[in-house]
C-alpha cells in the first residue's frame, strides 16, 4: 500500500511540475506589439493556414497562439501595403522537461505551442508615401525582440499590388 501511495504522489507531483514552458515560458500564445507609421493604419493578422487572427488600427498589442506562424499586412491610405511574418522558434523554457516531467512535459509543451516564441514581440512598420509619380514607396521595417532591443532593419521598395 506505502509503494502505490508513494507512486501515485510522485506522478501526481512529475505531472502538476511538468510542461516548464507551460508554466514559466509564458504560456501557449504571447503578446505581439504592432508600432505603424502612420499611426492609423489598418493591419490584418493572419495564420500561415490563411486564417484571419485579428485585425485593428493603429498601435496595438495583439496575443497570438504560439504554435503558428503569421503575416501581418499594414495598410493606410495613400501608401501601399507591407507585409511582415512572424515566425516561432525554440522557446528556452522547454529544456526544464529535461530536469522535470520528461515525456509528459514535453508532450504538453509541444501540443499546447508553449514550446516556441514568437519573433519578432515588437512589430514597426513605417510606410512612406510615393515622393512623385516616378518615385517608389518604401517601407522601414525595424524587427526587436521582446525587451525592445533592435534585431534587425530593413528599408524596401514597395510594388504595386497585381490586381
Amino acid at each position: 500500500m506505502r509503494h502505490f501511495v508513494r507512486t501515485t504522489v510522485t506522478f501526481c507531483t512529475t505531472l502538476l511540475l511538468s510542461a516548464c514552458a507551460s508554466i514559466l515560458g509564458g504560456g501557449t500564445s504571447q503578446n505581439v506589439n504592432l508600432q505603424t507609421t502612420p499611426s492609423d493604419a489598418s493591419f490584418v493578422v493572419k495564420s500561415s493556414s490563411g486564417i484571419e487572427m485579428s485585425s485593428g488600427a493603429g498601435n496595438q498589442s495583439v496575443r497570438l497562439p504560439r504554435k503558428n506562424e503569421y503575416q501581418i499586412e499594414v495598410r493606410a491610405p495613400g501608401y501601399q501595403s507591407k507585409n511582415v511574418a512572424i515566425t516561432k522558434s525554440l522557446n528556452g523554457w522547454v529544456w526544464g522537461n529535461l530536469v522535470v516531467g520528461w515525456v509528459i512535459g514535453f508532450a504538453i509543451d509541444f501540443i499546447g505551442g508553449a514550446a516556441y516564441k514568437l519573433e519578432p514581440s515588437l512589430v514597426s512598420v513605417s510606410l512612406d508615401k510615393p515622393r512623385g509619380d516616378d518615385a517608389a514607396a518604401t517601407a522601414h521595417i525595424y524587427l526587436m525582440d521582446e525587451k525592445g532591443r533592435l534585431i534587425r532593419e530593413i528599408t524596401t521598395e514597395l510594388l504595386p499590388a497585381a490586381r
